[in-house]
């Protein structure tokens, strides 16, 4: 090299300071096999600690290989997207299987994102930030999930970056006048790709923008480009009639059931739910447009201390955007428990650490009346109503009312929910298998085989459609199948169809009552008992327990049911509890209970409560009683 001669900087060359500590820790070696880890964790986490989370979207969603299906989907911009992500979302049915395909699309957005803006070994990490940001989108939606509207939303955005990167990468092979015609036809893509077609069109002319020399040609592609964008949905506006002009602009978006906000909705809600998208959009602008050799320059000179932002960057959004939340987990893992009919299951996941969601303890109190377990655990685990870490009111007939509905012998009101669940959202898996247990239940079969017949098309959901039929063909079999045979024991009123006003939980509580029922089971008494007692109501109290002893004869009455009686008995001064056999330990607490109580007669229940749990009287129904106070359901 001569003495004044620069050298030149190679594509793929590692420029870093070779001698540097930084050069050991961040070789191209290194980070190579850094990314390959990350996506292997990635997949490991959806797979285990995300399961429950995937299974219930692919539940949330539908698929069929029909005209029909098809049709539906193709009437909305960005169709095609939605088509594909609803049929790669029934993969979530086995999650591993659904989270490999879903981790893989997104490692082959990386290899894009390198083949497209050139950027080396050396700065792979960079390549990584619009896959955090397409991760992010996801992992965010916690509650969502029940109410977001656009079919295969789960791979809606994944599919159009990886379509949108594609035609960049094709249209950098092109001569400048033939980019002119690419993206013009790129932007007529638009009803199959929505948003993404555009956002494709601009993108494609910052590329150019960065990387030619003349700036005249590439300066008139993205006046173009704009004008594309500007005039393209206004064009095909008059092709969709469902579609207003505003949001033709957004095509390709997730949707949600907007009427749910309050006037607040936008700052608190809207703004974060999209930074994500807002953020991916930035990231591909910049990157198309420094994506020259210059901007490889200026990241070596900083080369330790960018890696550095870089990994923490990375780390950081995926952390803050990852929705970490018990009670919403645990409300996952019930529901599948619940379909799997595996109701120890349902009872242990009910046992959480803190506060639980009004949710939680439904299902764990089904559950343990299924087990024959509530009069001696009911009162043993934590209550409460936590708020449902949601920034929108979310809603129990959205995310297990119908179930709750179902096991409770309310088939009318399962139906009900699924039918205007599905005019509201379309309709999905869940929607399908409530009604079709729901119509079987009552012996609607007409009824029954219309959603069975929809389901025998789906790709994992046919043989429990089977299921269902052959129980159709031999009514009689229905009552040896512990699907139907316990819901059924609580249809033991007149199947009316009244208003809950959506509040799930309240309107059971105020129904299962006996005075409601006709020829009662004895599991619809104990079930009119449990409600009873989360009631507090002294005078139902009385009846139901009557009543539930009566069914339980020459048997010991549970423990919880002796306390109730116990502290029902010394309110109420003129009820006799002398005929009843009580447990002697259960007495010797409840003494123990009333001296502490004489103990502390000055304070409120608020300052008493920490000195009854420390005591160990918080697995009580005195406790309970006394001390769970505000229970709010919803």
């Amino acid at each position: 090299m001569k003495e004044n001669e620069k050298p030149t900087i190679v594509e793929g060359e590692n420029t870093a300071p070779q001698n540097s500590k930084a050069s050991k820790i961040f070789s191209e070696r290194f980070i190579g096999r850094t990314i390959i880890l990350l996506f292997v964790a990635l997949w490991a986490v959806l797979s285990f600690l995300e399961s429950a989370q995937l299974h219930r979207i692919q539940d949330l969603s539908l698929f069929l290989p029909t005209e029909l299906f098809f049709d539906e989907i193709m009437k909305s911009p960005a169709g095609a997207l939605s088509y594909i992500g609803a049929f790669l979302v029934q993969f979530f049915y086995y999650p591993f299987v659904g989270a490999a395909i879903y981790v893989a699309l997104l490692y082959a957005t990386y290899l894009l994102v390198r083949k497209v803006f050139d950027i080396p070994q050396r700065w792979a990490f960079v390549a990584l930030v619009p896959v955090v940001l397409l991760l992010a989108t996801n992992t965010q939606m916690g509650y969502w999930i029940y109410y977001i509207k656009t079919p295969g939303f789960y791979y809606v955005l994944l599919l159009g970056v990886i379509l949108m990167l594609l035609a960049m990468w094709l249209s950098k092979k092109l001569p400048m006048w033939k980019k002119f015609i690419f993206v013009a036809l790129w932007a007529a893509c638009y009803p199959l790709f929505g948003i993404y077609s555009l956002a494709g069109v601009v993108l494609m002319a910052l590329h150019s923008f960065g990387t030619q020399k003349k700036k005249t040609a590439p300066a008139l592609l993205l006046l173009f480009a704009t004008a594309l964008v500007a005039v393209a949905p206004a064009l095909y506006y008059y092709c969709y009639t469902s579609s207003s002009l505003v949001l033709m602009y957004l095509a390709g978006v997730p949707g949600y059931q907007w009427s749910i906000f309050g006037d607040d909705y936008f700052a608190s809600v809207i703004w974060p739910m999209w930074m994500p998208y807002l953020l991916l959009f930035i990231t591909f602008a910049l990157m198309s447009a420094l994506c020259g050799k210059k901007a490889h320059r200026i990241l070596d000179a900083h080369y330790k201390l960018v890696q550095k932002a870089l990994l923490l960057s990375i780390v950081g959004a995926s952390w803050a955007y990852w929705f970490i939340d018990e009670n919403f987990h645990v409300e996952l893992e019930q529901n599948r428990a619940m379909w799997n009919e595996d109701w120890k299951r349902v009872v242990e996941l009910g046992n959480v650490s803190g506060t639980p969601t009004r949710l939680v303890v439904m299902n764990r109190n089904i559950g343990l009346l299924r087990t024959g377990r509530a009069g001696e655990e009911m009162f043993k685990m934590p209550d409460g109503s936590a708020v449902m870490k949601s920034p929108v009111s979310v809603r129990l007939t959205q995310t297990g009312g119908k179930m709750a509905y179902y096991q409770y012998g309310r088939f009318s009101f399962c139906y009900r929910w699924c039918i205007e669940d599905a005019v509201e959202y379309g309709w999905k898996v869940e929607y399908l298998k409530h009604a079709v247990r729901s119509m079987i239940a009552v012996g609607e079969y007409k009824l029954a085989s219309r959603y069975i017949n929809i389901l025998k098309k789906t790709l994992f959901h046919k043989e429990w459609a089977e299921k269902c039929e052959a129980l159709i063909e031999k009514p009689q079999s229905i009552d040896n199948n512990l699907e139907y045979v316990i819901p059924r024991q609580m249809f033991s009123y007149k199947n009316t169809l009244d208003v809950d006003e959506s509040y799930v939980e309240a309107y059971l509580i105020n129904t299962m009552v006996s005075p409601l029922f006709v020829n009662p089971s004895p599991l619809c008494t104990e079930a009119s008992l449990m409600h009873a007692l989360i009631r507090k109501d002294t005078q139902l109290f009385w009846n139901t327990i009557v009543n539930y002893l009566n069914n339980h004869r020459n048997f010991r009455i549970p423990t919880h049911y002796q306390e109730a009686l116990m502290l029902y008995g010394n309110i109420d001064r003129r009820a006799d509890i002398s005929k009843f056999k009580f447990d002697a330990p259960i007495q010797k607490r409840f003494r123990d209970f009333m001296k502490l109580t004489a103990k502390y007669k000055g304070m409120t229940e608020e300052e008493m409560a920490p000195y009854f749990k420390e005591a160990g009287f918080d697995d009580t129904y005195w406790y309970f009683y006394f001390f769970i106070r505000g229970i709010k359901s919803n």
